[in-house]
């Protein structure tokens, strides 16, 4: 699940021991470096922070494919129907497709495909 800070940076927080969690944001190319450090503070002042980061592209990248399979108009299909495909994913979250457009133009349109491919790639046995 993502969060915002008070400036409007995204983040996600993940649990990781007693002490705290682990967090990481997604700032935008908008958000300046002052942003970014208030950003921080915040987080550091309101929330028990083990440790923070900012996003990478693979980061980003999962992000964008749990919007993907969160997605009410994919909830029928199972994790092997649906197109995920790493550089294609980076590609079009690097072009700003948005996740509704992604499902539009690579899931629904190739599920029996995607299907087929993965069940030769890992074996029937998955289903």
């Amino acid at each position: 699940m993502t969060e915002y800070t008070t400036n409007g940076i995204m983040f996600t927080e993940n649990i990781i021991s007693i002490n705290g969690a682990a967090f990481v944001l997604f700032p935008e190319p908008h958000h300046t470096k002052e942003q970014l450090k208030q950003a921080i503070a915040e987080i550091k002042d309101n929330r028990d922070a083990v440790s923070i980061g900012i996003a990478n592209d693979e980061q980003r990248d999962d992000l964008y494919l749990t919007t993907i399979f969160r997605n009410p108009a994919i909830h029928h299909l199972r994790w092997y129907e649906v197109n995920a495909d790493k550089d294609l994913i980076r590609r079009e979250r690097q072009k700003g497709t948005p996740p509704e457009t992604y499902i539009t133009l690579y899931v629904l349109p190739n599920v029996e495909a995607v299907r087929e491919a993965n069940i030769k790639k890992y074996g029937g046995e998955m289903l």
